[in-house]
């Protein structure tokens, strides 16, 4: 269950959005409480310690301007807001404040469709390293009521331990999960799958509808992005292990990194926590 949000924010039109998507899916899940958290690190000017204004007038005044920024973002009914300024660099602290928290929202903060001039290099830290699970908001994003969810599977992705995880979070939404390969033509990874899904969903009346689908393409990520134009996906998941599969996954030297959708949010789940 999802009781605690945590949704960091820049004052960028991205950290808007992402506030909007989570406090809006709060409402849905059932969840009381959102907490916007600015992280920032104090900066000399030009190296010179003696020119860096006390930290008291820069808390004060970033206070000032979160609280502009919030003002702008009328919390929904039913939803308690909290907000709080944290000194620190902000990939580690968020990391920090994963541990006591049930789900990161990260928004955007670019124009482009590639991971990390999207999110940025923070999003992608905490990608990798949060201690719950990650979601990556587009800027364009609205939430709605999750009907068709997207599952990036591979070995990995497709043990009992990580659909059992999926299974928990859509128990909230009852969405249909589109369990999506991109085909790669290797007959001894076509048996590994089938031998994962023949004890996962061996229920004649399955709690939950699924299909699952194989996409041909030159690579996983024109195969994830061809299926999610085609298709009423409101939602991506993926599941990391640690580090080196996020990086095999989105940083192919060749494709640069991972193409997302541009109004597709992705929740990644890290099997490890």
């Amino acid at each position: 269950m999802i009781n605690r949000v945590l949704v960091p924010i820049d004052f960028s039109i991205g950290s808007a959005a992402a506030l909007r998507y989570a406090e809006a899916m709060a409402v849905s899940m059932g969840a009381r409480e959102v907490r916007a958290i600015h992280i920032f690190t104090p900066q000399t000017v030009a190296g010179d310690a003696t020119m860096v204004a006390p930290v008291g007038e820069l808390m004060d005044a970033r206070e000032v301007a979160m609280n502009d920024f919030l003002r702008e973002i009328p919390a929904p009914e039913g939803i308690r807001r909290r907000s709080e300024l944290l000194l620190g660099f902000p990939g580690d602290k968020i990391v920090e404040e994963s541990k006591s928290t049930d789900l990161v929202v990260l928004g955007a903060t670019g124009e482009s469709d590639v991971l990390e001039q999207v999110f940025g290099s923070i999003a992608s830290t905490v990608a990798q390293r949060s201690h719950c699970p990650v979601l990556l908001v587009p800027a364009q994003a609205v939430f709605e009521e999750y009907r068709h969810i997207l599952y990036a599977s591979n070995s990995l992705s497709l043990s009992r331990r990580a659909v059992l995880k999926l299974m928990d979070f859509n128990e909230l939404f009852r969405a249909r999960i589109h369990f999506v390969h991109v085909n790669d033509d290797n007959s001894e990874h076509r048996r590994e799958r089938e031998k994962l899904f023949a004890p996962l969903f061996n229920n004649p009346d399955p709690e939950f509808a699924f299909e699952i689908v194989e996409v041909t393409a030159e690579s996983v990520q024109e195969g994830l992005v061809k299926y999610l134009r085609a298709n009423p996906v409101k939602l991506a998941v993926m599941v990391t292990q640690h580090r080196g599969f996020w990086e095999r996954l989105f940083h192919y030297s060749n494709t640069k990194q991972m193409l997302l959708h541009p109004e597709v949010p992705v929740l990644i789940f890290h099997l490890e926590h």
